[in-house]
């Protein structure tokens, strides 16, 4: 059903797009008739001529065209114009006594300026398209520059059919420049098409171009895209061949799309695997190889819960992948008293959570060396306050928000199918990534009435942090064509409009003010590390100038 429902709007899509080109082409069809009446009431009948041959190029056959070009050569012969025309006929010859009166004879010499716009188009005829196949000189100067104008518009499509044209008809005209723009329309359809993310039609305007000029960057480019859109067809292959595909690509060109995402999942993924079928060996080295990707503290857990089913030492963690592949530190839930939230494991652990505070701000890489050092001590009176975490279920592998008591006692379940919690300051508001299916991207509840709301769509939306005042987000999301990571921000409200900051993941607000730190780069895509500027992008200012810098945490005053 859902491949049907796909397939009918692939279709409804293609033929609203016919649609809009098929009205584009009567606009442009209706502006050159009204162009050529214009052009023959003041006289100019060579240029009108040249306005109803650009509707015969746009649309062959046109009625109206070409009554008109017969009503020009009829000008032009001197004849009136039949009847049905476009509104100017010639006047009839006058009659006295019923003798038909016959035309003077023509003066020796040059014609009268009366008489040039009749000798032109009279010249012309003979190489009209009703006249003869062969095109005129004015004919392709004419299309030469609609197709120049098109192409001055981005309009890409146009460009490269009316280029096309130009060089069917005479491949000789303006050969050069014709070919660059005709190559240049190419390449940008090509990116137009990846932006939409249909690859293969991007990889096929590709070809056109190096068909016209073999530009040895544009042929790296498309084997490299190429070899991106073959390793995506080999994920039902299995993890190692999806691993050898990806890392090719990675040694290749680290930044190249959504790679270096793909790859570390994919490590994930097939150490996850291996643990479950008993090879904890091998699914040492698979987590040791995402860790060399990006370091992110739940691997660190996977890997050491690995490592020591490896050496034949029992476990008491159970790591589990979660369903969107986070990148939160995990850690075990113990059921004897309260400890801090990277506190480790006791045998006893039956959950697994992800290290966030209330304000969902993410445990960063001391994780590893929190969850070696065990539970720190007890000091004087029992702690206040509650935790907000996100624990994956061991039995049916759903992801669950809980809240739990630093006093102690049994969590609280908050949300079903939910990860990544951020509380707004008040306390009276979660945002958090939906995992189900049907609601996957960015909700809301609130925890005293139940109120439940939907704040985007795209399930690509990841870790929302919230401004001091509560009304308004940042998050991260591949959701574009590229599948590159953009920091978006947004209103809290359902389906709320949302604005791009630019390249970036892992984006935190600053409690304190209209600042945002994120991992990014500078606009020439050099400099990566942590980064912060305003709501608005404007007053980026580096931090750090390390690329494997993430996940940066606010203190609570914002300083």
């Amino acid at each position: 059903m859902a491949a049907a429902i796909m397939i009918m709007a692939v279709v409804l899509g293609v033929r609203a797009g016919q649609r809009q080109l098929e009205i584009q082409k009567r606009q442009q069809v209706g502006i050159h008739l009204q162009r050529a009446i214009d052009y023959r009431s003041e006289g100019d009948l060579e240029a009108a001529l040249a306005e109803y041959q650009r509707v015969l190029l746009l649309e062959p056959g046109n009625v109206a065209a070409v009554e008109g070009i017969e009503n020009l050569f009829s000008m032009a012969s001197g004849d009136a114009a039949p009847a049905g025309g476009n509104g100017i006929a010639a006047a009839p010859a006058a009659t006295s006594g019923g003798d038909t009166a016959q035309a003077p004879p023509a003066p020796a010499g040059p014609q009268t300026a009366a008489n040039e716009p009749q000798a032109q188009v009279a010249a012309m005829a003979q190489s009209s398209p009703l006249a003869a196949p062969s095109p005129t000189t004015d004919t392709l100067t004419s299309l030469w520059r609609t197709a120049q104008a098109a192409y001055t518009a981005g309009d890409w499509v146009s460009a490269t059919d009316l280029l096309l044209n130009v060089r069917d008809m005479d491949p000789e005209f303006q050969k050069t420049q014709v070919t660059d723009l005709l190559y240049t329309s190419y390449v940008n359809l090509a990116a137009e098409k990846d932006q939409a993310g249909q690859l293969e039609e991007a990889l096929a305007f590709v070809d056109k171009a190096l068909a016209l000029r073999p530009d040895p960057a544009l042929r790296s480019a498309r084997s490299k895209a190429e070899a991106y859109m073959a390793v995506l067809n080999t994920y039902s292959l299995g993890w190692e061949t999806v691993i050898e595909g990806l890392q090719s690509l990675y040694e290749e060109d680290p930044s190249y799309r959504d790679v270096e995402e793909r790859l570390l999942e994919a490590h994930t993924a097939f150490g996850d695997k291996l643990m479950r079928d008993g090879d904890a060996c091998a699914a040492l080295d698979a987590y040791v190889a995402a860790i060399d990707i990006n370091v992110q503290p739940v691997l660190f857990e996977k890997r050491d819960n690995a490592r020591a089913e490896c050496d034949g030492v029992p476990s008491s963690t159970v790591i589990l992948l979660t369903p969107e592949a986070t990148r939160q530190a995990t850690v075990a839930r113990p059921n004897t008293v309260a400890t801090p939230a990277a506190a480790s494991a006791t045998s006893t652990g039956a959950a697994v959570t992800t290290g966030e505070t209330a304000t969902g701000e993410t445990a960063g890489a001391e994780a590893e060396t929190a969850v070696a050092a065990g539970p720190a001590p007890v000091v004087g009176a029992p702690p206040a306050g509650r935790v907000l975490y996100s624990a994956a279920s061991v039995n049916d592998g759903r992801a669950r928000i809980f809240s739990q008591s630093l006093a102690g006692g049994a969590p609280q379940i908050l949300v079903e199918d939910g990860t990544q919690p951020a509380l707004r300051s008040d306390g009276k508001r979660l945002v958090y990534y939906n995992t189900r299916s049907d609601m996957a991207g960015l909700s809301a509840l609130d925890p005293e009435s139940g109120l439940l709301l939907r704040f985007t769509s795209y399930a690509e939306d990841r870790r929302p942090s919230w401004n001091p005042e509560g009304n308004r987000l940042v998050f991260a999301s591949n959701r574009e064509g590229d599948r590159r990571w953009r920091i978006y921000v947004g209103w809290a409200e359902v389906d709320g409009e949302v604005a791009t900051l630019g390249f970036g993941d892992a984006a935190a607000w600053s409690p304190a003010g209209d600042r945002i730190a994120v991992k990014g780069c500078d606009e020439t895509g050099n400099g990566c590390g942590l980064w912060t500027m305003t709501s608005s992008g404007a007053g980026r200012s580096p931090l750090t100038t390390v690329p494997e810098d993430t996940n940066p945490a606010w203190s609570p005053n914002g300083r």
